[in-house]
């Protein structure tokens, strides 16, 4: 018995020491980047390369708030998540309970047709998109961004299935005490899915946030760049600043962490896509 426990320790060790390994592999590249900002240019060409800089400077944070409108360019951007965010979590729920716990004539078809929007790359209709817009003048301009990222398939297939996990009886209790539908999904059945909500919400908030081929289809303006855009101004013709570049990438990925640490719970638990404890 104590030959068998101290062999489950020993792999327990083991398994532990792999995941602190992997781990580090997958924080290497962050540290990199955020090292790389505070390198000067001496030092992020040097050779050997050096994880950590020899001299630490700021210069390159100074350059980017000089060289670009940061300010500008974190309000669009945020607007654009945040609108994106919330308008997609709003809809999938609403479509997702729809799908999961209503009868309605040709409801199999219309959801196999919703999932068979996620299997279409976005290049592939890039184009007519854009046609759109300039017929509905909204090229260059913010309705033109934020249009197509109101309503996601991806979300509502995520939502459809955590709503299946959530007990009928719920609902028809709450059908017997006089709530009505809307009350009956915003009071009942969402409490229920926050942990999914959050994973999903950030999911949204990343993928918009790192949003880049859409922005620079529909936008020509500075007025209306993201911070995405905002990286491609160190990039010259056949050179790039990497001091420069990589300290704005550390100020463009910035909310990200932040929004991840604040609902990191949430996030953690509805990335099991459990509906319910």
């Amino acid at each position: 018995m104590a030959r068998k426990r101290k062999r489950m320790n020993t792999r327990d060790v083991f398994c532990n020491i792999m995941l602190y390994i992997l781990a580090a592999l997958m924080l290497f590249p962050f540290i990199w980047l955020v090292s790389t900002s505070l390198k000067s240019p001496q030092d992020v060409l040097s050779w050997p390369p050096r994880i950590l800089p020899a001299r630490p400077t700021l210069d390159n944070y100074k350059a980017v708030f000089n060289t670009i409108d940061v300010r500008r360019y974190f309000i669009n951007t945020l607007r654009f998540a945040g609108v994106s965010t919330v308008s997609i979590l709003f809809t999938s729920a609403l479509a997702g309970y729809v799908f999961a716990k209503y009868e309605f004539p040709f409801k199999e078809g219309f959801f196999i047709i919703m999932i068979a929007t996620m299997m279409v790359p976005f290049q592939c209709y890039m184009i007519p998109l854009y046609l759109l817009m300039v017929k509905i003048r909204a090229v260059d301009s913010y309705v033109g961004l934020q249009l197509p990222y109101l309503v996601q398939g991806l979300g509502t297939f995520f939502m459809r299935q955590n709503f299946e996990t959530l007990p009928d009886d719920y609902i028809e209790a709450a059908r017997i005490e006089g709530a009505s539908e809307f009350r009956i999904f915003w009071q009942v059945a969402l409490p229920c899915l926050r942990s999914a909500l959050g994973g999903l919400a950030i999911f949204i908030f990343a993928t918009t946030w790192g949003n880049l081929i859409w922005p620079l289809v529909i936008t020509s303006s500075e007025k209306n760049f993201v911070m995405e855009l905002g990286l491609t101004m160190f990039q010259q013709r056949y050179t790039v600043q990497y001091g420069e570049f990589t300290a704005a990438a550390v100020v463009a990925i910035v909310p990200v962490v932040v929004f991840f640490i604040a609902f990191r719970e949430q996030i953690m638990e509805g990335i099991t896509l459990s509906g319910i404890k």
